[in-house]
């Protein structure tokens, strides 16, 4: 509503988040781009590869002194 718009204003100023209507059916069609089913996985994709790599280089240090890790 108009009273939280104004409150917030100045952090959120016209995105999304603090918008009615029209303006945040607009918002709302731009974000979707980036949301898309095959944004959305390219990005878990390569985050996933990425900590991979991090839990293996890991794990191969730890197996190479015998120590002992929680995997949890």
């Amino acid at each position: 509503g108009e009273e939280s718009y104004q409150i917030l204003k100045d952090f959120l100023g016209d995105g999304i988040f603090n918008v009615d209507g029209d303006p945040w059916r607009y918002q709302r069609k731009l974000a979707s781009y980036e949301f898309s089913r095959r944004a959305v996985m390219d990005f878990s994709s390569s985050v996933f590869r990425s900590k991979a790599a991090e839990l293996a280089q890991h794990l191969s240090v730890v197996a190479s002194t015998h120590m002992a890790i929680d995997m949890q």
